[in-house]
């Protein structure tokens, strides 16, 4: 990697959380002091609860680093098992960044217990055959084959491309720079206080069509300045979008990623209505929203897969962008409103 000046630059730590049962706060200490030299060596930065100063609002800042980890530790026991906080908000939530290609998440069998039927049930854990720590002759052993295995995980991740950041870092990252006016949907405007999209079609639109909206999709700017410096040429298409609650990733036509030069990042598994579905590209792709108060979306992971049913768009809006919004959809009135929260 080269920073500006042209010299090569060491990679990005990998933020590693444990999300771990205070019950078993003696074997994180143990596991943490054996991941000390990936920690000097930059390689990973790791993080957990007991890092959070007096006086700061602990919840959020779990929340906040759970959302940005990029290697999530489930520290596995009957007392993680039984916490609500553990199993229904800190493993829930790792799963679903896992299965949305943010982060890898890796059980870590600490004690005997039935983690059968568990969401991270069919996941690669630690130690090898995720024999427990508690049941080795040695600990240390232990801990030192789950040391390996996770130095070889964020090893495999930094030679990966460059994760995408999520759409909360990406939004949080540029939301200062939203301020500017910008006109209404089918409107002009010269108040400077942010509105929200208000949308109103012809009628029946929404009950034949559903909340379809234009978006402008692009390759990242960065990727589009670089390529203008060696004389190519990005292309940025207005494209219909579908606001689908029930997609958990946004995925677009491949026809736009082929169109629009998006680079890949990954593969994702989609599945489909009827248990079909397949692995698809995943790609890196800028999003706005032409006439609105929407924010845009500077980088946002999207999957090209076939959108078969509807020839009215080319785009499904699913809740890795929706979870930013506040929808409110008026079926009397054939308005849909939406709101940046």
């Amino acid at each position: 990697m080269l920073d500006a000046s042209g010299t090569s630059s060491p990679p990005r730590a990998l933020k590693v959380f444990f999300a771990y049962s205070h019950k078993d706060e003696a074997l994180r200490d143990e596991l943490e002091k054996h991941l000390a030299v990936l920690n000097r060596s930059g390689i990973i930065a790791s993080w957990h609860d007991r890092r959070i100063s007096a006086g700061t609002e602990w919840d959020g800042e779990i929340d906040e680093y759970l959302n940005r980890a990029d290697i999530i530790l489930l520290l596995v026991s009957a007392d993680f098992l039984a916490s609500n906080y553990c199993y229904d908000r800190e493993m829930k939530r790792a799963v679903e960044r896992h299965e949305l290609g943010e982060a890898r998440v890796i059980p870590i069998a600490l004690r005997y217990c039935d983690w059968l039927g568990a969401p991270f049930e069919k996941l690669q854990g630690l130690p090898r055959d995720m024999k427990p720590v508690n049941s080795w002759g040695d600990r240390d052993e232990a801990f030192k084959d789950i040391a390996v295995g996770i130095r070889r995980v964020a090893l495999e991740l930094s030679r990966s491309t460059p994760k995408v950041p999520t759409v909360q870092e990406a939004l949080s990252e540029y939301s200062a720079n939203r301020s500017q006016p910008r006109a209404e949907y089918g409107k002009s405007r010269s108040s400077s206080a942010l509105r929200p999209l208000k949308w109103r079609p012809t009628p029946g639109t929404l009950v034949l069509q559903g909340p379809v909206i234009d978006i402008l999709i692009s390759a990242p700017l960065a990727e589009m300045d670089a390529a203008r410096t060696i004389g190519l040429d990005f292309q940025q298409l207005q494209i219909k979008a579908l606001i689908d609650t029930g997609a958990a990733l946004t995925v677009i036509n491949p026809q736009v990623a082929s169109t629009c030069k998006l680079p890949q990042t990954d593969w994702s598994r989609i599945a489909t209505v009827g248990g079909g579905g397949g692995v698809y590209p995943g790609y890196a792709a800028a999003i706005s929203f032409p006439g609105t108060d929407l924010p845009g979306l500077p980088v946002v992971r999207v999957v090209a897969s076939p959108i078969l049913g509807q020839p009215f768009f080319s785009c499904l809006i699913g809740r890795d962008i929706l979870r930013n919004w506040l929808l409110i959809y008026d079926g009397t009135n054939g308005e849909l409103e939406i709101r940046f929260r």
